[in-house]
């Protein structure tokens, strides 16, 4: 054997044939308290970073579908854990067994989302230089979408003002017009927007159909609206089927790519999703 097929040998030998697994950090917020995420660092270079948003009564090891796919695909990805809409929240908020109307309570609930934006701001502040590429997404399912939708500039009825800045957001399981949202909340909304919902996808106390009605109201200029046939509200929490996985990753990866090159023509195509953009 040569020296130099020795010497290739041994580079490929170095080379991870999997990605790194998630490492588990603690980010401090301004207020002290600290936010636990899972973070998934890419292999080579970093294309972009990419905040997760869980729904009410989830946790840092949620989405984790997500986080490893966009971490396959060479982006940095951190799902935070919302301590104060995670799952000890949620179960303060259950009257008896009334999972409903504890759901209501906490996404209604002011207080849990400023500690939500609290933890996207301890996120934003531990990533600035760690990726060479400065381009910031926020992603959010239920609950997160909500966060999403509030961060990106919607209006809202719980007397919430903070605008967070990111390049593109992604709003799997968008709430409608109802306890967080007035009628055209969304219309001032300028960054892209990607808001994914699927055809079983219902809300509390209405149709899925509600999940179209902030896409509606936005302003042209960067805006998706995927809609997976059958998917429920739990495979955007979970990834659902491999099919209904592939649809995901791929669209919100698609959207990424296309928001970061400031072309949003031509959306993801797949069969069993219907992608319409603006």
């Amino acid at each position: 054997m040569t020296a130099r097929r020795r010497t290739v040998l041994l580079c490929l030998a170095l080379i991870p044939l999997t990605t790194p697994a998630a490492e588990r950090l603690l980010l401090p917020r301004s207020d002290g308290i600290k936010t636990p995420v899972m973070h998934y660092a890419p292999v080579g270079v970093c294309l972009g970073t990419v905040i997760l948003s869980h729904g009410a009564g989830g946790s840092e090891n949620g989405l984790s579908y997500l986080g490893e796919f966009l971490q396959s695909k060479g982006w940095r990805a951190v799902v935070l854990g919302h301590a104060e809409s995670g799952r000890a929240a949620l179960r303060a908020k259950i009257p008896g067994m009334d999972i409903k109307a504890g759901l209501a309570a906490l996404i209604t609930d002011p207080a849990a989302y400023r500690g939500r934006f609290a933890d996207i701001q301890a996120a934003l502040a531990w990533q600035q230089g760690r990726c060479k590429n400065p381009f910031t997404a926020l992603v959010g399912h239920s609950m997160g979408a909500a966060t999403v939708m509030l961060a990106a500039g919607a209006e809202n009825k719980l007397g919430l003002r903070t605008r967070i800045g990111f390049d593109a957001y992604v709003a799997m399981s968008p709430q409608g017009v109802g306890r967080i949202f007035p009628e055209n909340a969304w219309h001032g909304i300028t960054a892209p927007v990607y808001a994914l919902t699927g055809t079983e996808d219902k809300e509390l106390n209405a149709d899925w159909r509600s999940r179209l009605e902030a896409y509606k109201n936005m302003t042209p200029g960067c805006k998706w609206q995927g809609v997976i046939t059958g998917a429920n509200h739990m495979a955007f929490g979970r990834g659902g089927s491999e099919s209904e996985k592939t649809l995901i990753t791929g669209s919100v990866l698609a959207f990424l790519q296309k928001a970061k090159a400031k072309d949003c023509s031509r959306p993801f195509p797949g069969k069993g999703i219907r992608i319409d953009n603006k």
